[in-house]
């Protein structure tokens, strides 16, 4: 049998290349083996890295191997493969087709690659198309048979050399492939290599020798600003509530800019696929591009958290757990933050900066150094530590600090124009919001006391028009 692999080259295979598993997009044909260098070009045309490719097509002339391959995980194994099937001469390649038509050895590539080294495990004669052929075979020309075939001829309609060929192959555990007979040889079948990859020998691996072009720091912010507009502008628009919490689409992409160049980019993957983009969409390409080219490393990607307290209305302080970063805090504070400094010590109060036009719940007041109320927080808000110009974890001491100085719980009331607080030394399980509700309106409704019968009294008093504080007197009648 010729030695003849076709798909247009002298090779023993080529497979058509893509990014991940994505097959509309344009990838290459790459044909095995191939070099380390080939690889390493093919993979910068197409912006990925050695471990994020597809098998699109394959194109091989071996029959029974085209899936096998195509379906294959490892550049390696296949470029092994490859190399043991150019090692072989004309005749063994016609083995070695031979076996597989049999469908033997031929499930996974590690066991193509073992056939090529035991072709001696089978014998294979050429010419036999049926069992008919395989009995006049092994009675006219087997030297374990040696009949006269003229004295056979005269008996020609008498034997039945069907059924002796299909006993011969049943006892030989033969079997019939395109033109030729195949079974075994009484070779031992020898397993050179294990199906691990990394056992390959070093001069049959590619990929493990490819070494990608590291960015430099400006090639990588560059492609991080440009990836980080693509991202803002998707969000803001499929995305409302994204929309809302980061008014200022400038201070977002540069915030995202920022977690790209750091390869903080498992945040970015949650948020693309909770909107529905799969591996087949543009943004989550360009993202898997943008991680090939910074050689991204998912161990190091964890999200870092802090430890705040946390305050919410009508509820004692708590400690809390947050993503470090803006999205941390806007969750923590369901919208645009604010940061203040009230106190003396290195803590921030964050709270959400459009709270009182949100319509949030008043929570808790400020005051000045003379006890008096110069504003109150609407909404949750947060304590956190300052370090290095960032927000940090807040320290024990400052947390009992600052959970001491929260505890008491205040509630406030429209009373006309005027807003009413109350002070709820220590929270209660079984005030729900009917008995919030019964708690405000038991103070509202209290009976008053002197003080304040005589503050009402001087209020009223002070606000009737001038004319109407005097007695009516008539004059005297002349």
């Amino acid at each position: 049998m010729a030695k003849y692999f076709g798909v247009g080259d002298d090779v023993p295979f080529q497979a058509y290349i893509t990014p991940l598993d994505n097959r509309e997009t344009t990838g290459e044909w790459v044909s095995f083996p191939t070099t380390p260098e080939n690889l390493r070009d093919v993979f910068a045309r197409m912006e990925i890295g050695p471990s994020d490719w597809s098998i699109a097509n394959v194109e091989a002339h071996i029959y029974g191997i085209r899936d096998v391959i195509w379906h294959c995980d490892s550049l390696d194994e296949l470029n092994y493969l490859a190399a043991k099937l150019e090692e072989l001469d004309e005749d063994s390649i016609g083995v070695y087709q031979s076996v597989i038509e049999i469908d033997e050895h031929c499930d996974t590539v590690a066991e193509l690659i073992n056939l090529t080294g035991n072709l001696d495990c089978y014998n294979v004669q050429a010419e036999i198309a049926d069992y008919d052929d395989l009995g006049r075979h092994v009675l006219f020309d087997r030297d374990s048979h040696s009949y006269d075939r003229n004295t056979l001829d005269t008996l020609d309609d008498y034997i039945d050399y069907e059924g002796f060929g299909r006993a011969i192959a049943d006892g030989e555990d033969g079997k019939l492939a395109e033109g030729c007979y195949v079974c075994p040889s009484g070779c031992s079948f020898v397993d050179s290599y294990d199906g691990d990859p990394t056992t390959i020998p070093e001069e049959y691996r590619v990929t493990q020798m490819i070494v990608v072009p590291e960015l430099t720091d400006d090639e990588r912010l560059d492609r991080a600003i440009e990836l980080a507009m693509s991202l803002d502008r998707f969000f803001r628009e499929f995305d409302k509530d994204y929309a809302a919490r980061y008014p200022e689409a400038q201070i977002k992409q540069e915030l995202i800019c920022d977690d790209l160049f750091a390869g903080k980019i498992a945040a970015i993957d949650a948020m693309l696929d909770d909107l529905g983009q799969g591996e087949h969409d543009v943004l989550p390409q360009e993202l898997a591009k943008y991680k090939a080219a910074i050689r991204y490393d998912p161990s190091q990607d964890i999200q870092e958290k802090m430890t705040v307290l946390m305050v919410e209305p009508r509820k004692p302080p708590y400690t809390a757990e947050i993503p470090v970063g803006l999205d941390g805090l806007t969750a923590a504070v369901d919208g645009p933050i604010a940061a203040t400094y009230p106190f003396a010590d290195q803590v921030a109060l964050i709270c959400n900066d459009e709270g009182r036009n949100m319509g949030l719940e008043l929570n808790r007041a400020l005051y000045d150094g003379r006890g008096q109320v110069y504003d109150v927080v609407a909404g949750n808000f947060v304590i956190a530590g300052l370090g290095d110009g960032r927000f940090t974890s807040l320290p024990d001491d400052m947390i009992e600090k600052y959970a001491q100085r929260f505890q008491t719980i205040e509630v406030y009331a429209q009373v006309g124009n005027r807003t009413i607080m109350f002070q709820v030394p220590q929270y209660a399980p079984e005030l729900g919001a009917q008995n919030w509700d019964k708690l405000i309106q038991d103070k509202l409704h209290r009976k008053p006391s002197i003080r304040d019968k005589l503050a009402s009294a001087k209020n009223e008093c002070a606000e009737k028009p001038s004319q109407e504080r005097n007695h009516n007197r008539s004059e005297p009648q002349l």
